[in-house]
């Protein structure tokens, strides 16, 4: 009779774990996204860290020991050339499409189209070229795993920032469906919606200390944990998503946001 696997050891010493293999994470110079990298250095990924600003992706790599890549994600040829160079050595083993940008506050009837267009052209098409350009690689090795970036927004309809909210929701849709069509290939596609995450980006409108405050208790009272986002906790995400410890799960939008989107 052969012996049982241990499966414990297994998971906390061997399927967490990323040698050899190599990551490529858009949006690396902003919070989450060098988050990610750090979480998928750890885990011993070799990590190409791709951002518009080619100072911030410089950065992010120096801290990872990565490789840094300028890049604008609705570039599609840009998108495809610098995936590529990636993967010509050793691969592509990990594709994290998380590039994204702040919206405008708008309601629905006041949605203007070069706006709509700005943020349709990182959130989706940049999404899509990654997750197109990644495909070329992966499929023909036969493995493969894609991490998207989506959001709350897409289970609370926040009034004002509906040109995000949709966006977000078609990277979750897009995720879905691109699964469904790889997995016989091997590939997993997965995304990440995480809830509001404090930074100074997202807190530029509340100078006043009590009134930025205030804001974030206002956060803290949605979620039944009564606790903020943090990047970490989206890079925990990702990082499992990202390892064989999630082997069996594909099609899925985890949501990091502390159970504010509940079936109540």
């Amino acid at each position: 009779m052969s012996e049982s696997p241990d499966y414990a050891q297994s998971i906390l010493h061997g399927d967490w774990k990323l040698d050899g293999k190599v990551a490529f994470v858009t949006g690396a110079g902003g919070a989450i996204g060098q988050a990610i990298c750090v979480a998928l250095a750890e885990a011993g990924a070799s990590v190409h860290c791709a951002d518009l600003r080619a100072e911030a992706a410089t950065e992010t790599a120096a801290l990872v020991g990565g490789i840094p890549v300028a890049l604008n994600v609705s570039d599609k040829d840009a998108v495809f050339a610098a995936v590529a160079r990636a993967a010509a050595s050793d691969g592509l083993h990990i594709m994290c499409n998380i590039a994204g940008i702040a919206g405008r506050s708008q309601k629905v009837v006041d949605l203007e189209e070069q706006g709509f267009d700005e943020m349709f052209a990182v959130h989706f098409k940049g999404v899509l070229y990654g997750c197109q350009a990644a495909m070329k690689v992966m499929r023909p090795a036969g493995q493969g795993a894609i991490i998207n970036m989506s959001s709350e927004a897409i289970d609370i309809a926040p009034a004002t920032i509906a040109s995000y909210a949709v966006a977000k929701a078609s990277i979750s849709m897009l995720t879905k469906i691109l699964a469904s069509e790889v997995a016989d290939c091997g590939v997993r596609a997965n995304a990440v919606a995480p809830s509001f995450i404090p930074s100074e980006l997202s807190l530029t409108r509340y100078r006043d200390a009590q009134a930025r405050e205030r804001y974030l208790d206002w956060w803290r009272a949605k979620s039944p944990l009564g606790e903020l986002c943090a990047v970490e906790d989206v890079a925990a995400q990702v990082l499992y998503l990202a390892s064989d410890a999630s082997s069996f799960i594909t099609g899925q939008t985890l949501r990091a946001n502390g159970g504010m989107s509940m079936p109540w």
